[in-house]
This record gives C-alpha cells, structure tokens and sequence, in this order.
C-alpha cells in the first residue's frame, strides 16, 4: 500500500517509456519503503484527490463535520435550558414535514427543540441556526394557545 508520496522515479531504475510517463506515478510502499512505479487509474482527478482526497473521502469529511457542528449547537442550547426532542421521521413532528420545531410552553417546560433525525445533515444544520434566531427573538414564535397540554406557542421550520 502506498503512503501520500508522490516523488521522482529512484536514480537507479531505467525511465519508463515516454507514452507511460503521463499515465504513471512513483509511490513509496508504506511496509519496505521501496519506490515504484504505478499507474494512475483516474488521472483527471489525480491532482485533486492528492489535495482533497476522493469523493467519497471528501464526502465523509463533510458530513462528518457537519454532525459535529449538530452536536456543539444542540449541547449549547440544552446547556440555556432548552429542552431538545429527537423524533426519527418529519411524520413524527407535530406539522409534517418539518426538520425542526421551536415550541414555548408558559410553564416549567420552558423552550423545547424538536428535531427531525432523518433529515439531511446541512437541512438540519440550517434549521438549527434559524432556530436559534427564533429563540433569540421570541416573538417570531407568534401568539399564546390556551389547549389541553397547557399554553404554548411555537413555530415549525422546514427544508
């Protein structure tokens, strides 16, 4: 298996044939460390993937960060006494096809997020950050209902 090096061919070995040369790389295997040559399977994207790694990888990176950054916003929020509720289908919430619901209840309850924890992470994301704003100025959560689970006011966010 081969390390990120991407050198010169060692002094000692015979250069390849010039119609080779563009379709081929020196890599350095990880175990022996021994230099050889190995062809480029996806030449297009080689430059890019050296500096970005492969779709997949670059991918994986970005949904990761973004489930990262979920994280830190809801552990924030639940550390201001917000109340978070993750339900697993938009069907779940209580206006379909929500990603997020901001509820205020006029009573111990306090602020409740639900969230739906299907959604893609980037629709989730910015549902987080509206949501936020909403907590921030609650008046956006618009007028008081009196009903049997007491009085609340609330506002649903979708994609």
């Amino acid at each position: 298996m081969a390390q990120s090096y991407r050198g010169r061919k060692p002094k000692e070995v015979r250069a390849p044939a010039a119609e080779l040369a563009p379709w081929c790389t020196w890599l350095r295997c990880a175990h022996c460390e021994t230099v050889t040559l190995h062809a480029v399977i996806a030449d297009t994207l080689a430059q890019q993937w050296r500096v970005e790694g492969c779709d997949r990888e670059r991918n994986n990176r970005l949904t990761d960060r973004c489930r990262r950054r979920i994280e830190r916003r809801l552990k924030a929020l639940v550390a201001e006494g917000v109340t978070v509720v993750e339900v697993t289908t938009s069907g779940d919430m209580q206006i379909d096809d929500a990603l997020v619901e901001v509820v205020e209840y006029d009573d111990a309850r306090g602020v409740q997020i639900r969230i739906c924890t299907t959604a893609k992470g980037e629709q989730l994301l910015r549902g987080l950050e509206d949501a936020e704003d909403v907590i921030d100025e609650p008046a956006r959560l618009g007028t008081w209902h009196d009903t049997t689970v007491g009085r609340w006011r609330g506002l649903a966010l979708r994609a």
